[in-house]
């Protein structure tokens, strides 16, 4: 019997059926892969979104890393384009207001008062709020050792806050009419106002009328002595071009007392409340705050120089006062409402304590009471029994080389 061996394989049917499905597979997976919404567009939209997101995400880090590397090298990008280290402290704000300095100042600052005057505060002072706040009234001002002193303002000054209602004050000097006090300017002191040099005659009214009074701008030697009888001015240049500056200068509170010192070279003033101890020569022993009545015109400068100078550390200088000054200061007074201030003195032929007199004004004490005033400016004012060269202004107590000095 013969085997017959099986012999397998595909037939074509089958063959049909499988090519026919693998077409239909191919079709559908062609159309999924390659149609408009197929893996591939899917792929390649999903691609862009991604690109689109990532340089949007650089575009926003780059931006951000730019802001702050602008802020790490202490750049600042706004309207002033000013330069502002992140490393340091930033600068407090300047005060503007008076009210903003009642304590003590690390700089000299300008602020207002509720009126609008503008008043300079030297470094190392403060305002002494409860004594006033506005210039009319008198800006009180003292140091750390409570030395005040007054603003005295040069220019526009407003009486309230209508702007409406004030005064200009020019610097210079004055005579006053010796019925009212009304002030005749004789030498203002700025360029533009009257041409003329600072050392100018001035004869001046009362029981020196027509004596020749100079006020020297240049020091005649190293001392600044007229002479060898009269200091002059430590530099009224200085003076008048620092006024000008700052639309006003400062002025002592207080008659002068003594403070500290065994010798004019290192004598230190004080402009406190004091006593009227009388001295009755230079040799009588000082005790702290008496009234220095009894001293010359020279020391008077020279112990003034000693309260304030370059070694103090503070935004002033003192030095005896001017003629301008002085006279500025009476011409303010007097448009604040103090009429015929010029002409005003307490009769007393005694010293006394300060305030006594009832002499206050814009927050100046015994300004014209009690003590004679001296200033730096030169009179060659003679007679038989009295012979002195300095001006003398104010008061009515008098003893030979007893003067005060503000």
């Amino acid at each position: 019997m013969k085997n017959i061996k099986e012999k397998r394989g595909i037939t074509l049917i089958a063959l049909a059926v499988t090519i026919v499905v693998i077409l239909i597979l191919a079709g559908v997976t062609i159309d999924a892969v390659f149609s408009e919404n197929g893996i591939i567009n899917k792929a390649k939209e999903a691609a862009n979104a991604m690109n689109n997101a990532i340089t949007n995400d650089q575009i926003e880090l780059n931006e951000l890393f730019s802001e702050l590397n602008e802020v790490m090298n202490g750049w600042w990008s706004g309207e002033t384009g000013e330069n502002e280290d992140i490393n340091q402290d930033p600068e407090p704000e300047k005060p503007t207001d008076i009210e903003d300095v009642t304590e003590i100042q690390d700089e000299t600052v300008t602020v207002e008062d509720e009126y609008g005057n503008k008043v300079t505060i030297p470094k190392g002072f403060e305002v002494v709020e409860e004594e006033g706040i506005t210039v009319p009234e008198g800006i009180v001002i003292q140091d750390a050792n409570g030395n005040q002193f007054v603003w005295i303002p040069v220019g526009r000054v407003y009486k309230d806050a209508s702007k409406t209602n004030y005064s200009d004050i020019q610097l210079g000097r004055y005579t006053f009419n010796t019925t009212n006090g009304t002030p005749t300017p004789v030498q203002l002191a700025y360029t533009e106002e009257n041409p003329e040099n600072y050392n100018q005659l001035i004869s001046i009214p009362g029981n020196m009328s027509g004596a020749n009074c100079y006020e020297y701008a240049a020091r005649s030697n190293p001392d600044g002595i007229v002479g060898g009888i009269n200091a002059i001015s430590k530099n009224l240049e200085a003076f008048v071009d620092s006024v000008k500056k700052n639309n006003g200068y400062y002025l002592a509170r207080y008659e002068a007392s003594y403070g500290s010192g065994d010798s004019v070279a290192n004598y230190k003033p004080l402009s406190k409340v004091s006593t009227g101890n009388p001295r009755t020569n230079s040799g009588t022993a000082l005790a702290q705050g008496m009234l220095w009545n009894c001293i010359n015109q020279i020391d008077a400068a020279k112990i003034s120089r000693n309260m304030y100078n370059n070694d103090s550390g503070l935004g002033v200088e003192s030095d005896l006062v001017n003629s301008y000054a002085y006279d500025t200061a009476i011409v303010f007074i007097q448009e604040m409402g103090n009429v015929n201030y010029a002409n005003k003195n307490d009769g007393s032929m005694s010293l006394k304590n300060t305030g006594t007199t009832q002499d206050k004004v814009c927050n100046i004490f015994d300004m014209a009471s009690n003590c004679y005033e001296v200033t730096t400016e030169y009179s060659d004012y003679t007679n038989l029994s009295i012979s002195y060269s300095c001006v003398i202004r104010g008061g009515n107590y008098f003893f030979r080389n007893s003067f005060y000095w503000k």
